[in-house]
């Protein structure tokens, strides 16, 4: 093989790989945004959760004996937190119009004010996830104190929901925030129209058929 066609085949060896490497740095950078913004939330958001999974098991005694209230703030709390509405909205909104940029700058169209309504909902994404993330942690951590300090697996089987709960939070702010900057692969035109379809799919949905 000669000189030229091994540098050639070098070259070519190092862009195969270049593109993994920036999708990993992108996924890394996504990621570090939501850790900052968890280790923010913990003391407070944490302590809440905590705090609010203690005040459920006593209000849980109390209504088994009758004596306390059928809705407690406890309960409340918990529905506010462990649920997609919130997230949902800017989840769905980041999507779409993370997309219709793409898809404008395909048609060499700019819209700068688009652009930066994107940019905030992406830093509000991000702390809507890690509040609710923050929050459920603790809650998980009262129900295994819970099951250690009663030895019963109820607790462990909450956690269980509660790792699945934050898992799918979290695979869904990475995809509409890596869709929302735009990088490769999605900046192509195709792929923007193809989550903006979704978004808008998902949005028509929710608004004929509701949440449950």
């Amino acid at each position: 093989m000669s000189e030229t066609q091994q540098v050639a085949d070098g070259q070519a060896g190092k862009s195969e790989h270049r593109a993994p490497s920036l999708m990993d740095a992108e996924i890394r950078t996504v990621a570090l945004l939501l850790k900052q913004e968890l280790f923010k939330d913990l003391p407070f958001f944490g302590t809440c959760g905590f705090v609010v999974g203690w005040l459920m098991l006593v209000q849980y005694r109390l209504t088994q004996n009758g004596v306390g209230p059928k809705d407690s703030l406890a309960d409340a709390l918990f529905s506010d937190f462990v649920s997609f509405n919130a997230f949902g909205l800017v989840f769905l909104g980041l999507l779409a119009l993370g997309s219709a940029v793409t898809c404008l700058a395909a048609l060499n169209i700019r819209w700068p004010r688009l652009e930066r309504v994107v940019d905030h909902l992406q830093t509000r994404l991000a702390q809507l996830a890690s509040s609710i993330i923050a929050f459920t942690l603790g809650l998980s951590l009262t129900a295994l104190c819970h099951s250690l300090l009663t030895i019963t697996a109820g607790g462990v089987g909450l956690f269980s929901m509660i790792a699945l709960f934050d898992g799918m939070l979290v695979v869904g702010f990475g995809s509409a925030m890596l869709v929302a900057r735009r990088r490769s692969p999605f900046d192509r035109w195709w792929v923007g129209v193809m989550f903006l379809v979704l978004a808008l799919g998902a949005t028509l949905s929710l608004i004929f058929w509701g949440v449950k």
